[in-house]
């Protein structure tokens, strides 16, 4: 079971994540955990069991938002773990990485988007103005290669370099991207969501 919610990273796998978006995601987790007691403990009427419902829904929004998502670029492949679907990308087939709002990367003629590390242009200006400030607290050197990069661009730097070099070596094979849909992710949010219509419909009734 813990397989199927989150895929085994393969031994010296680099994995891209929002830390961020990890903390609140288990910030929810803890605070859900702690609501469902009291509610298992205390509650004893419908709108008890609408609450429950609510708490387990947004337990899966969490899983599939914030803990979810992530980059994982291994060996002989490139992993995009989005919302609902997987795309996984030998490195031979890997046509370029893309930065920029998002990671993007390049293949089969497609364009794939990863939805983790994502940033908005306003986002972007804000921290490229953060950055100037913080650049005279910096050694020369240091200051010059952090310039204006946010975490999305250390990523498509890393992953173009790990393209570039494992890609000369990538064993020969079918290198056309693969897309799976991620049944963990949607079960996770279809059986809460279907268990709170259930509960409303049983506190209405």
């Amino acid at each position: 079971m813990t397989a199927a919610v989150s895929p085994q990273t393969p031994a010296g796998a680099k994995v891209f994540r929002s830390s961020a978006a990890r903390f609140f995601g288990w910030a929810w987790m803890v605070f859900a955990a702690a609501n469902l007691a009291d509610l298992i403990w205390r509650g004893d009427d419908a709108a008890s069991l609408v609450a429950a419902t609510v708490m387990l829904l947004g337990c899966g929004v969490a899983y599939v938002v914030a803990l979810r998502p992530r980059i994982v670029a291994h060996a002989e492949a490139v992993r995009l773990h989005n919302l609902f679907r997987d795309v996984e990308v030998r490195w031979g087939g890997v046509e370029r990485v893309e930065g920029g709002d998002a990671v993007y990367v390049h293949a089969g003629g497609r364009r794939f988007r990863a939805f983790v590390l994502q940033i908005s242009p306003r986002n972007r200006a804000r921290f490229e103005a953060k950055a100037r400030r913080e650049e005279r607290k910096l050694p020369d050197h240091v200051a010059e290669y952090i310039q204006g990069r946010t975490q999305t661009d250390f990523a498509v730097e890393e992953l173009r370099e790990m393209a570039e070099d494992r890609s000369r070596g990538a064993k020969t094979g079918a290198t056309e991207p693969v897309v799976t849909w991620a049944w963990p992710a949607i079960t996770a949010l279809a059986v809460p969501a279907a268990a709170f219509v259930t509960a409303v419909i049983i506190a209405l009734f």
